[in-house]
Formats: structure tokens, C-alpha cells, sequence
């Protein structure tokens, strides 16, 4: 009897305990599996009891549910108040409090996680582009949407279509992977990878990428891209081929289309095939309207030949395009005052013109600094004039020239002195110079004529410790003009030509070039020319000026002049051996090379000199007057232009 009673009341203890549980946790009613979604709309609504713990609801003929912000519509629907999903089919629209907006043919929707899985026709748009996919995962409550099966974003005027993508809600970014192809209609882009944010229309590349507009193309693989100003920002080494074949690398670059100007940093080379140079330097501002350049940073300039390159290397170099002065209409003076429009910016680049804040790093969406414009003005309002022989008395070589542009120039305007043609030896090339500007002479403003063959000539300045390198000559001086109007190298302050074992200085050197070989030089004032022979003597001639001609890139004749003109030179007889030194001086010394070595010296007029034999040669004698041996400056390879 006590066994039985212990098992009726464990039984009783069971029954209860089941009574208490039902008590707590009732099974789920149909009525309240609606309370996560809400039906607005159901025509046709029946209930699917599939077991004992599923339930479905289905709706036909227009289905709406909501679930709190969020409206669900399409033509039928299946509820799952269990697993809390639901399955929506044939129009299916997702309307986001009004703010994104999903359709497709099929959606699966997990409640609980606020995902959606949209099939086929899917569309996707939030008012600032529209997102189309065959297969979409998207996330309500995150804003993400992923495609993995091939995508397209229309945005505007843009076109983006890419394998998978990633669509960010909050920032309005779509992040598009493999085979990205951007449409629009100034740009083409190819790319691995790119981040596009349909408000501001920019383009952030993480791969591979290249761009293409009838403008550039350019081949990049970090940066950013403006698609409505065409403006970019690129961090990783980066290639651009302009519309004018010109090309252009740098670690970092920031270009600007509207003005046409870009800046590079870091390791940066422009090559113009069409004009024969090549620009490397750790800083380069293009102005691509006016076809110009500033480099800084080291900089050299390769002047491309078929086997003797030109390498000229400054602490600045300035390359633009000139118009140049009818000479009928203007008198062109002096020689070499075209230094004082050099002095000018030279004491403009003392003064920080360009300091360091100017750098790439500074910018925003590529555009170039205040600053840094500023002195690309000022340098290129400097013109190249020369005469033809034409004279005014009426203007004294003191009298400067003025170029007037309002619109570019920095007060106080920069002079420009012409030289006057009679300073260079008869036999030099003469040019008709031509300007469009008006210019001030004085208390005078003349106008010049244009002549537009000559509108687009290339013109080169360098400033400060200027170098030059070719196998067959080599140079220093402070600052070099060049034209290819007259493929003039200019020289100025203490410039030295070295060629062979010949050294020529001067307070001035025009050094002459024809289809890029040195051809002729001229030196003005204080000239001299000191030719160090196999034995170690030095051969050496003085003048008030030197003109020299060359053959092959050798010294073949000069000639010195001057009052008096001073000349220091070993003799040598016919078994080429030393029988002194003669020092003498003359109106004019002809001197003439062979294979760099002084064979013959020339006097002319008024001549004085006196013989020493080799061993009574007085030490005071062996030198003339600011003798100076500056072979320890001469450049001896073109490696150390770039150190």
C-alpha cells in the first residue's frame, strides 16, 4: 500500500508541474504571430497549419506587411510566425520610411535580423542613383547590401557595373570589386577595385585602375577621381598621357582640369616627345594650357639626341612658350641686361616664393596653391627678344621693356632687356622677335605685332647652381636662358664651358647649338680660355670677348678680343716638344684646336709679347690676371646631375 501511495502522489507532483509550465509558456497562438509583422493589406488571407508547432499565414491577391517603419508589398506573401520569416512573391517593393526603395521578383526576409534576399529584377534606390542586380542580400537594419553575381549603379550620368559590390546606406558609398567598368560622359575607368559615393560623385581607387577622357589617360592604382570636375588626387605611383602625347609619372599628383594644372611629388618625370626633353624632379608643376612647367626639388632636364643627350640640372628649372617682338617696331639694347630679368626672380626664389607648405600634400581635390601659381606667373611673363639689326636712337641701352599683363603679373612688374644685335660677332644668327603685349619703354608704351608663326616657341630657364652634361661639353653658372626660337644657351653669372681639356669663362656665355650640338659660343666681358695640355702646363687667353666655334662637339677655332687682349702659350717645335712660354698681348688672338689641343695662337695688331725658355719661366709670369682652374666643379658624369 505505502509503494502505491508514493507513486499516485509522484504522479500528482508531475501533473502539476506540467500545469505550472503550460501556465508560463502557452503555445503560440495565430493571432499573435502578426504582433512582428503587421498586415496592412491581405484580399486573400488563410492559415496553414503545416504540424503541431508550424504555423503559416499566407495572403493573396496583394499582399502589404509592415514591420514598424518599414512597408512590405507584393503580389503574395507567406508568413512564418516560427522562424519569423517572410517569403514575398512577383512585384515585391520595399519602401524604407521613405527613403530607400527595393523591388525584385522574389524576396526572403529573416524579421528578426532585418535581412532581405531579393531575386531576379532587383532594383535598388535611395534618390541619389539607382542599384541593379540579379541577387541582392540587404541588410535593413545596417544599410548594407551585397550583389555577387554582376551589378550596375546608374547615377545620373554614370554608369558603374562591376561582379560584387557593396552598398553602404548611411554614407551613400557603393564599393564595387572585379571588373569594375565606370560609363559617364567625360570618363572612361577600368578598374579591380573603386569606392564610388553617389553625392559627391568621387571616385576612390584600391587597385589597378585606369582612366580614360579625351583629355588623359591614366594608368593609377591609389587616389581619387572627380567625376564631375575631372579632378584628381592619386597616392601611389601614377602615369598620365596628356591629349598633347606629353607623359608624366610621380609617387603622388594632384591635377586640376578646369585650369589644366597638375603638381607631382615624390620621384616625378615628364617626358614631351614633341618638344625633345625630358623633366625628372621630387616636385613639378604643369600648367597644360599654357603648356608650361616649374620643377624643383633636384631637378634635370634631358634634352634628347640620338646619342648625345643634354643633362641640365638647377635648384630650378622653368620651361613655357614665348611671343616675341617685332624688332621694325621696337629697339632692342644691351646685351646681356636680360640677367637683370633673371635677378628678379632670383630674388623672388631667395624669398620663399615656393615654401614647403606648397606641397602636394596640401591640396584638396587637386588644386593647385595660390602660392605656387604665383610664381609659375611671374616667371612665365619673362620673354625672349632679340634683335635683327634694327635701331632706335632715340632709346640708351639703360632703358628697359616691360611686358604689361594685368591679368598675371605681380607688382612690380618684371623687366625685360633685349640685347642689341651689334654686341655679337656679324656672323651670328639674328631673329625677328614678335609679342602680342604691350610694352613700356621708359615713359612710352609701344604695341608689338603678332606674328603667329612664331606664338608657340619653347623657351627654358634655370636658377641657381645650374649644371650641364653632355659627353662632349659640360657647364656651370648661376642661370641659364634657353629658346628654341634660336637654340641660345645663355650663361649668366660666372658661367664655365668645359670641352676637352679646355676651360672658358666669362661674365656672360652664349653658347650657340644647331639640331642640339654646340656649334658656336660667345662671351661677353672679362673673357678667358685656359687650355691645360698632356703635360700638365697652362695654356691661357684673355680678352674682353671670346667667340668660338666648334666641329663635332670639339673646339675648333676662337678668337679673343679686347684692349689688350693677354695670351700665355707653350711653344712647341716640330718634334712636339716644349720650348717655352710666350707671353704676349694684341688687338685680337686667333687660336686654333685639333682633337682638344691649342696647335697655333694668331696675333693681330699691335703686337707685344716676350719668349721665356722653359726653365727661366718667372712663376708671376705663368699666370694671368683672375687665372682660376675650376676642374674640381666640372660635372664628370651624368649621374651627378641627379645627386
Amino acid at each position: 500500500m505505502l509503494t502505491r501511495f508514493k507513486i499516485l502522489c509522484l504522479f500528482v507532483l508531475i501533473s502539476i508541474g506540467f500545469n505550472s509550465l503550460a501556465q508560463v509558456a502557452p503555445p503560440p497562438n495565430v493571432a499573435d504571430t502578426i504582433r512582428e509583422f503587421e498586415i496592412i493589406k491581405g484580399p486573400s488571407m488563410r492559415t496553414v497549419r503545416l504540424d503541431s508547432l508550424t504555423t503559416l499565414q499566407t495572403i493573396a491577391g496583394g499582399a502589404i506587411i509592415k514591420q514598424e517603419t518599414t512597408i512590405f508589398s507584393s503580389d503574395s506573401a507567406v508568413i512564418n510566425p516560427t522562424t519569423h520569416i517572410v517569403e514575398a512573391f512577383g512585384n515585391v517593393h520595399i519602401n524604407q520610411a521613405d527613403s530607400i526603395q527595393t523591388y525584385g521578383d522574389y524576396l526572403k526576409y529573416i524579421g528578426t535580423e532585418k535581412t532581405a534576399y531579393l531575386k531576379r529584377n532587383v532594383k535598388l534606390t535611395d534618390k541619389k542613383g539607382t542599384l541593379y542586380t540579379q541577387d541582392l542580400d540587404y541588410n535593413l537594419n545596417t544599410g548594407i547590401g551585397n550583389y555577387h553575381d554582376g551589378g550596375k549603379v546608374i547615377d545620373r550620368d554614370n554608369t558603374i557595373t562591376s561582379s560584387e559590390g557593396t552598398y553602404y546606406a548611411d554614407t551613400k558609398d557603393v564599393y564595387f570589386r572585379k571588373n569594375v567598368d565606370v560609363i559617364g560622359p567625360k570618363n572612361r575607368i577600368k578598374a579591380d577595385s573603386l569606392i564610388y559615393n553617389m553625392q559627391t560623385e568621387v571616385v576612390t581607387f584600391t587597385g589597378n585602375t585606369s582612366i580614360k577622357n579625351k583629355e588623359v589617360d591614366i594608368v593609377t592604382t591609389q587616389g581619387t577621381y572627380d567625376l564631375k570636375t575631372s579632378n584628381a588626387f592619386f597616392t601611389s605611383r601614377t602615369s598620365v598621357k596628356d591629349s598633347s602625347g606629353r607623359i608624366y609619372v610621380a609617387n603622388t599628383m594632384a591635377l586640376e582640369d578646369k585650369s589644366g594644372n597638375a603638381q607631382l611629388e615624390g620621384n616625378a618625370i615628364v617626358r614631351d616627345s614633341a618638344n625633345g626633353f625630358i623633366v625628372t624632379g621630387n616636385q613639378i608643376f604643369l600648367d597644360k594650357k599654357n603648356n608650361s612647367f616649374l620643377a624643383t626639388r633636384k631637378p634635370v632636364m634631358i634634352i634628347k639626341q640620338k646619342e648625345d643627350s643634354t643633362y641640365i640640372a638647377a635648384d630650378t628649372l622653368f620651361s613655357g612658350l614665348s611671343a616675341f617682338v617685332n624688332s621694325n617696331e621696337m629697339v632692342l639694347q644691351k646685351d646681356s641686361v636680360v640677367k637683370d630679368s633673371i635677378e628678379i626672380i632670383r630674388a623672388r626664389d631667395s624669398n620663399n616664393i615656393l615654401s614647403p607648405k606648397d606641397s602636394v600634400l596640401n591640396f584638396q581635390h587637386g588644386k593647385i596653391s595660390d602660392s605656387a601659381r604665383n610664381v609659375m606667373h611671374i616667371i612665365d611673363s619673362l620673354k625672349s627678344h632679340r634683335a635683327d639689326g634694327a635701331k632706335n636712337p632715340g632709346l640708351n641701352p639703360a632703358q628697359s621693356i616691360t611686358v604689361i599683363d594685368s591679368s598675371k603679373m605681380i607688382s612690380p612688374p618684371i623687366n625685360l632687356f633685349i640685347p642689341d644685335s651689334s654686341v655679337v660677332d656679324s656672323s651670328a644668327h639674328v631673329s625677328t622677335l614678335n609679342i602680342s603685349d604691350s610694352i613700356k619703354v621708359g615713359d612710352k608704351i609701344l604695341k608689338g605685332t603678332v606674328n603667329k608663326a612664331d606664338s608657340a616657341v619653347r623657351y627654358f630657364l634655370a636658377f641657381h647652381h645650374v649644371k650641364i652634361f653632355n659627353d662632349s661639353l659640360q657647364s656651370i653658372c648661376d642661370s641659364l636662358f634657353f629658346s628654341a626660337k634660336d637654340s641660345i644657351f645663355r650663361l649668366f653669372y660666372d658661367p664655365v664651358i668645359w670641352s676637352g681639356r679646355s676651360q672658358i669663362t666669362g661674365d656672360t656665355i652664349f653658347l650657340y647649338t644647331k639640331n642640339k650640338k654646340a656649334e658656336r659660343l660667345y662671351v661677353f666681358e672679362k673673357g678667358m680660355i685656359v687650355n691645360k695640355t698632356t703635360q700638365g702646363f697652362y695654356n691661357q687667353m684673355a680678352g674682353k670677348t671670346i667667340n668660338g666655334y666648334f666641329v663635332d662637339g670639339k673646339i675648333d677655332y676662337m678668337r679673343v678680343k679686347g684692349s689688350q687682349a693677354e695670351s700665355i702659350y707653350y711653344a712647341l717645335d716640330d718634334d712636339s716638344s716644349y720650348i717655352g712660354m710666350n707671353r704676349a698681348t694684341g688687338d685680337v688672338i686667333d687660336l686654333y684646336f685639333k682633337n682638344d689641343d691649342l696647335i697655333k695662337v694668331l696675333f693681330v695688331n699691335d703686337v707685344k709679347g716676350k719668349m721665356y725658355p722653359m726653365r727661366e719661366i718667372p712663376q708671376e709670369e705663368s699666370r694671368l690676371k683672375d687665372f682660376i682652374w675650376l676642374d674640381d666643379k666640372r660635372p664628370k658624369n651624368r649621374l651627378e646631375l641627379f645627386e
